[in-house]
Order: C-alpha cells, then structure tokens, then sequence
C-alpha cells in the first residue's frame, strides 16, 4: 500500500482540488503496531485520507500511548463511513484474509466492480 500511494500511480488529487480521492483505513491492534505513523501527514497531503483503526485500544502500550481515535475493526469502519460513489471506486486491501474477505464483500454488495477489487496475495 505505501508503495503506491508514494508512486503517485493512483492518480489521486489533494483534498478539495476536485480530483480523485483515497481513503485508507489502517488497523493494528495497539497503536505501538503503527509502523508508517510518520508518513501519515505525507500521504494526506497527496491527498490520502489516512483513518487509522485500533482493535484492542486497552491493551497497555510500551509507549504509554492512549488512543482518542476510531476502534474496533477496519471493515466497521468502512460500513459505517460507507463507499460514497461505488461505481467509480478500486480497493487495495492488504492484511488478514479474514478481514480482506470481509471487505471485499462489503465493497461488492455496495456496487464496487470486483475488477476493481484487488488483494496482495
């Protein structure tokens, strides 16, 4: 994912230039398994809307972290964001078969072209 994102081949625009958007939903368990959490403000700026997903958010963290943002898992938080414009989206999932799996339907059953639906594995 963060190789294309950072080749800029997905086209995408800034937010609120009017060009293509993205959304990545990003989730680990604790926010101590970010990796890549200093490249976030990078990628929104080439107009990457990062929404990161924490599954155990009360899990203690080497860190001393406390996660004020989203929890649960990605594909909650897309159901409950929802595919704005389903016939002109693609999805690049990457991670846990289960949760890929789960997505995928998610995005089909919401009128997402399963061509334009693809997995790393």
């Amino acid at each position: 994912i963060r190789s294309a994102i950072e080749s800029k081949q997905l086209n995408i625009s800034p937010a609120g230039s009017g060009g293509r958007s993205c959304t990545l939903y990003y989730g680990v368990k604790t926010p101590d398994d970010m990796p890549y959490v200093s490249k976030f403000a990078q990628w929104e700026e080439l107009g990457v809307q990062v929404v990161p997903v924490i599954s155990q958010p009360d899990l203690p963290c080497e860190s001393g972290a406390v996660w004020k943002g989203r929890t649960g898992y990605v594909q909650n938080a897309l159901e409950e964001d929802g595919v704005p414009i389903p016939r002109n989206s693609g999805a690049l999932l990457c991670g846990v078969k289960g949760m890929c799996e789960s997505v995928k339907q998610m995005l089909l059953e919401a009128g997402v072209f399963e061509g334009r639906v693809l997995f790393n594995f």
